[in-house]
C-alpha cells in the first residue's frame, strides 16, 4: 500500500509500535532481545496470513523437494530471523561506528580495495538479506569519497524519517527516485560508491524477464545499465547474522565489465549475471532471506507462464 493511500491512523499506530520496540531494544541485551525477537517473528507469523501466504507460496516455488514439513521449519526460522534483525535494526541506531566495527567481522577487504584501485568508483551490490542495513554504515566509512545509497521510501512517512537517519549516520547520502542517474555518474566521477539492492520485484515497465532462483521474475535492469554505461566495478556485499551481536560482512569479488564477453555486457544478461551473485547467497543462508517479498507475484497469480527466454 502506497503512503497516498495510507490514513494517518495507521501510520501513527505503526510509530507507536516503533517506539515501544525502540524502548525494549535500550532496555535489553543483545540476546535477551534477539530471543524477544524471535518470538515477536513467530507470532507474526500466525497473525499475518497474506504475508505467510507468500512466504509459503515462495518457499514452495522455490523449494518443491522439500518436503511440507522442512518448508514450514524453514518458514518459522525466516520469521524468528527478521523479528531478530527488526529488533536489532533499533539496536544498532545508539551504536558508534567503533561500537558496531565490534561486532561485525570483514571477510574479503581486499575485494573491495581492488575495485576502489580501478579508479573509476564503485557499485556496491547488496540484497534483503542478513541484516543489509550493517553494509552501508560499514563500507560507507571506509570509502574516502563516500557512499551514496539509492533507495525506495517507505510507505510510511514517520517511520521513512528514522530510516533514513539510520543510513545517514556514518556519512553516507540517499538518492531518491529523481535525477538518479545522473547524480550515480557524479558520485563515481568522484572514485565513490554507490549502493543498490535488485533482488525485489520490479515493474514490467522497469524491469526485463529473467530467471530467478530457478523461476521468472521481473527484475530491476538499472544496476546493469548503468555498469555499462559507467564501466565501474560491482562489488557484492552481504551482512550475514551470526549470533547475538554477530555479523559477517561478505565482500565477494569485484565484477568488473570490461573483463566479460561483450555478449554478455548486454542488458539481460548482465542483470542476470548480477542476480546469480544474489541467488548465492540466498541459496546458502535461505533463513535470511526476505520470503515475505511478492518476488514472483505474476508467476503466483497465474499471468506469467513458467517460460522465459534464457539470458
Amino acid at each position: 500500500m502506497s503512503s497516498k493511500h495510507r490514513s494517518s491512523l495507521r501510520n501513527r499506530v505503526e510509530y507507536g509500535a516503533y517506539l515501544v520496540a525502540r524502548t525494549a531494544a535500550r532496555m535489553l541485551g543483545p540476546r535477551r532481545l534477539a530471543s524477544l525477537g524471535a518470538t515477536l517473528g513467530r507470532v507474526h507469523l500466525v497473525l499475518d496470513r497474506r504475508r505467510r501466504r507468500v512466504l509459503d507460496a515462495n518457499l514452495a516455488l522455490v523449494f518443491p523437494e522439500l518436503a511440507a514439513a522442512a518448508r514450514d521449519e524453514l518458514a518459522r526460522s525466516v520469521a524468528r530471523h527478521f523479528g531478530r534483525v527488526a529488533l536489532d535494526t533499533l539496536r544498532i541506531q545508539r551504536l558508534s561506528l567503533e561500537e558496531l566495527l565490534q561486532e561485525v567481522t570483514l571477510e574479503g577487504e581486499t575485494h573491495l580495495e581492488q575495485a576502489l584501485a580501478l579508479g573509476r568508483g564503485v557499485f556496491v551490490l547488496s540484497a534483503h538479506i542478513g541484516l543489509w542495513e550493517i553494509v552501508g554504515l560499514v563500507v560507507g566509512p571506509r570509502i574516502p569519497e563516500g557512499l551514496s545509497v539509492i533507495q525506495r521510501p517507505l510507505d510510511n512517512p514517520i517511520l521513512e524519517q528514522e530510516v533514513v537517519r539510520l543510513r545517514q549516520a556514518f556519512g553516507n547520502r540517499l538518492i531518491g527516485k529523481e535525477r538518479i542517474g545522473r547524480t550515480v555518474i557524479e558520485q563515481l566521477r568522484r572514485g565513490g560508491a554507490v549502493g543498490i539492492l535488485i533482488d525485489q520485484r520490479a515493474l514490467p515497465e522497469e524491469g526485463v524477464l529473467i530467471p530467478f532462483l530457478g523461476h521468472p521474475a521481473w527484475t530491476h535492469s538499472g544496476l546493469a545499465k548503468l555498469v555499462r554505461a559507467t564501466r565501474a566495478p560491482v562489488v557484492p556485499i552481504f551482512c550475514l547474522w551470526r549470533g547475538p551481536a554477530r555479523y559477517a560482512l561478505e565482500i565477494g569479488r569485484p565484477i568488473v565489465v570490461d573483463e566479460i564477453p561483450s555478449a554478455e555486457t548486454e542488458t539481460v544478461p548482465l542483470t542476470a549475471l548480477l542476480s546469480r551473485v544474489t541467488e548465492d547467497v540466498i541459496r546458502r543462508y535461505p533463513e535470511q532471506w526476505l520470503w515475505y517479498h511478492d518476488r514472483w507475484r505474476e508467476f503466483r497469480t497465474g499471468t506469467l507462464s513458467e517460460t522465459v527466454p534464457s539470458p
